[in-house]
């Protein structure tokens, strides 16, 4: 007969008439006190404005708009994504589709220059958006930074996961990982894990889906990034990765090695000699600087 959906607590409402709801034509009081002198009882359903733009937050990602870019999918099934690099996006397989159907893939991108993720199911009903510096870094069962999600316009806080030596993490959740796990409202987890964590949302909700962009804020530091670069020379890069610079010189400029200009390997050029009184420091998103 449950659910009872009642106005105060249930043991008062069926006494006070306040029930309004309850199943499998149950009778008695919870029934009498309602029914017969309320006209019956009714339920209704509406998607809410808020329910209309959470779905279409979303539906924009699915085609390319604002700025999002799938890079990590997998599809309706009891597992979660096949990924152990930290979502560092460094793991690649599988073949890139925009095909729901399509079979467990991911492209490297940890080269992209992006500030945000949003992880979503593959139906759009369950979402969430958050900064890659709020997904980032080792925590376990520690609250993180929200933008918005399914539930949410406004940021807030869950607890995640992201342990070093669990290859299954991170595990990104719309709410508190413990709760989310039974609720079916986690959005990421990886190492193939299966479990309720994955039958609970994979398995019905058409999938799970990871896209990155550079957010309009993010957008405007990198403009002015940029444009402080102007005039500038780059001589020492280090690529995405665990460790700094190789370099021992002190910021000399005296040192000399990789492939100068190449993205993706560590190189400096010498500047020991050059004629110049400031640095800039930046990271190669320019978000920090």
């Amino acid at each position: 007969e449950d659910p009872w959906i009642t106005l105060r607590d249930h043991s008062t409402s069926v006494r006070a008439g306040e029930v309004l709801y309850g199943g499998n034509k149950f009778g008695n009081i919870h029934a009498s006190n309602v029914l017969p002198v309320n006209n019956g009882a009714n339920v209704w359903i509406r998607l809410t404005d808020h329910g209309e733009k959470v779905k279409e937050r979303c539906e924009e990602a699915k085609k390319g708009m604002a700025g999002w870019q799938l890079v990590r999918h997998v599809p309706a099934g009891h597992v979660w994504h096949p990924a152990t690099d930290k979502l560092m996006g460094s793991d690649v397989y599988g073949k890139e589709s925009h095909d729901e159907a399509a079979p467990a893939w991911s492209i490297r991108f940890e080269n992209i220059n992006y500030d945000e993720f949003m992880f979503a199911t593959g139906d759009c009903q369950k979402w969430l958006v958050a900064k890659k510096d709020a997904v980032f870094g080792w925590y376990s069962n520690n609250p993180r930074d929200i933008v918005e999600s399914s539930i949410s316009n406004k940021p807030y806080k869950a607890r995640w996961y992201r342990r070093a030596n669990n290859k299954e993490d991170p595990w990104i959740s719309i709410t508190d990982h413990s709760a989310a796990v039974h609720a079916g409202e986690i959005v990421y987890g990886a190492n193939s894990f299966g479990n309720v964590h994955a039958s609970n949302v994979v398995a019905v909700h058409n999938g799970a889906d990871v896209y990155v962009r550079l957010s309009p804020d993010g957008a405007a530091a990198e403009a002015k990034c940029n444009k402080m670069h102007d005039g500038w020379s780059l001589v020492r890069h280090v690529p995405p990765g665990l460790s700094w610079h190789p370099a021992e010189d002190q910021l000399i400029g005296a040192e000399v090695y990789g492939p100068a200009g190449d993205a993706d390997k560590a190189w400096t050029v010498r500047w020991d000699q050059r004629d110049y009184d400031e640095f800039i420091f930046s990271t190669g998103d320019c978000q920090k600087w």
